[in-house]
C-alpha cells in the first residue's frame, strides 16, 4: 500500500505547525488510518522550546509525550512529500523565493476553501514582548482553531491530492457510490467518466497518469505520449455522435486546479450547448510588445531545455 505524505510548514516549526502535525496525528491514529506520513518543519526555525500554553492546550485533546525536534524547511524535504500546507502567507512566498516551489497550500485553504493565514504570536500581539496574558490567549485560541479544522484539512486533503491515485487503485467509488468504470487504459494512464456532466450533454471524461503527478512539466515524455493517445482515442469515439470536443488541462494554482493529479478533461460538445469554457478579455498589442513577449517567452523556454 502507497503511503501518503503531508508536510505543515510555519515559521519556528515550535508551534503552528507542530500543532497542526500532532492534532492530524491524533486524527489518524483515532479512526485507524495507517497509511500516511506526516510531519512538520519551518522556514526559520531558530532553536526555542514548545511554548507550555501549547503544550497545555494539546493535552485537553489527549495529545502529551510526543517527541518533537525543530525541523528546517529544505528542498528535499518539499520534494519528498505530496502535499505541503502552508500556516501563512508568508511561508507561500519563502517557498517560491528561496526553492522556486509553487505547489503549496495554505491551511485556510485546503481546510475552509479561504485565502487566509493562520499568523503567528508576533503578528496578532503587538505587545507580545511584554503581554504574556496576550500571548497565552493566542497560543490557546489558534491551538483550538487548528485542532477544530482537522476533520475537514483531512478529508479535503484526501480528495485534492489522492482522489484519482485511490480510484486507480480500487479503493474508492464516485460519491455516492458511482462505479469507477475505466473506458480506455494503457499501462500508464486511464481514462473515465466524472458523475459532473454539463447540462445538454452526455459525458465528461478524464484522462490521468495512472501515477500521481501534480504539474505537467512533472509527467515523464513516454507516459505523456499514452496519455495523449488515450485522449484521441476517447476523443475519436467522442466525435463520433458530436460535433466536436474540447481538451481542458488545468494545471496549477492560479489556473483553477482543484486536484494536484495532472488530469485532462475531454468535454463533448454540439451547436448551442451553451458550456462556456474559457473567456477573457483582450487587449490591443503593438508589435514591438509582440516581439518582445515572443523573444521573452523563446528564453524561457529554452531555459527549461538546459
Amino acid at each position: 500500500m502507497a503511503r501518503k505524505s503531508i508536510l505543515f510548514v510555519c515559521t519556528g516549526n515550535v508551534f503552528r505547525s507542530v500543532t497542526v502535525e500532532q492534532c492530524f496525528k491524533k486524527y489518524l491514529s483515532d479512526n485507524g488510518i495507517k497509511d500516511w506520513t506526516v510531519g512538520s518543519a519551518g522556514t526559520l526555525a531558530p532553536e526555542e522550546s514548545i511554548h507550555s500554553k501549547v503544550l497545555e492546550t494539546l493535552r485537553e485533546f489527549g495529545i502529551s509525550d510526543f517527541e518533537h525536534q525543530q525541523k528546517k524547511l529544505t528542498l528535499e524535504m518539499l520534494e519528498t512529500h505530496d502535499a505541503i500546507v502552508c500556516m501563512a502567507e508568508n511561508h507561500l512566498e519563502f517557498m517560491r523565493s528561496e526553492f522556486r516551489y509553487k505547489h503549496a497550500l495554505l491551511f485556510n485553504d485546503l481546510a475552509l476553501g479561504e485565502q487566509t493565514s493562520i499568523w503567528d504570536v508576533e503578528d496578532d500581539v503587538p505587545d507580545y514582548a511584554t503581554n504574556p496574558k496576550a500571548v497565552e490567549k493566542k497560543l490557546e485560541h489558534t491551538v483550538r482553531e487548528i485542532h477544530d479544522k482537522i476533520p475537514k484539512l483531512f478529508k479535503n486533503a484526501s480528495e485534492r491530492f489522492y482522489l484519482f491515485s485511490d480510484f486507480v487503485d480500487g479503493k474508492i467509488t464516485h460519491r455516492n457510490g458511482y462505479p469507477f468504470i475505466t473506458l480506455y487504459e494503457t499501462p500508464n494512464s486511464i481514462a473515465f467518466m466524472s458523475i459532473d456532466i454539463p447540462y445538454k450533454e452526455d459525458g465528461h471524461i478524464l484522462v490521468i497518469p495512472k501515477k500521481r503527478y501534480f504539474d505537467l512539466s512533472l509527467i515523464p515524455d513516454d507516459i505523456l505520449g499514452e496519455i495523449l493517445v488515450a485522449i484521441k482515442r476517447v476523443g475519436r469515439a467522442v466525435g463520433a455522435e458530436h460535433g466536436g470536443y474540447n481538451v481542458l488541462l488545468n494545471n496549477g494554482l492560479d489556473a483553477g486546479q482543484y486536484i494536484f493529479h495532472t488530469h485532462f478533461h475531454i468535454i463533448p460538445r454540439r451547436h448551442g450547448d451553451d458550456i462556456k469554457i474559457e473567456g477573457w478579455k483582450r487587449h490591443d498589442i503593438s508589435r514591438e510588445d509582440f516581439i518582445r513577449l515572443n523573444d521573452k517567452l523563446k528564453q524561457q523556454i529554452d531555459l527549461t531545455l538546459t
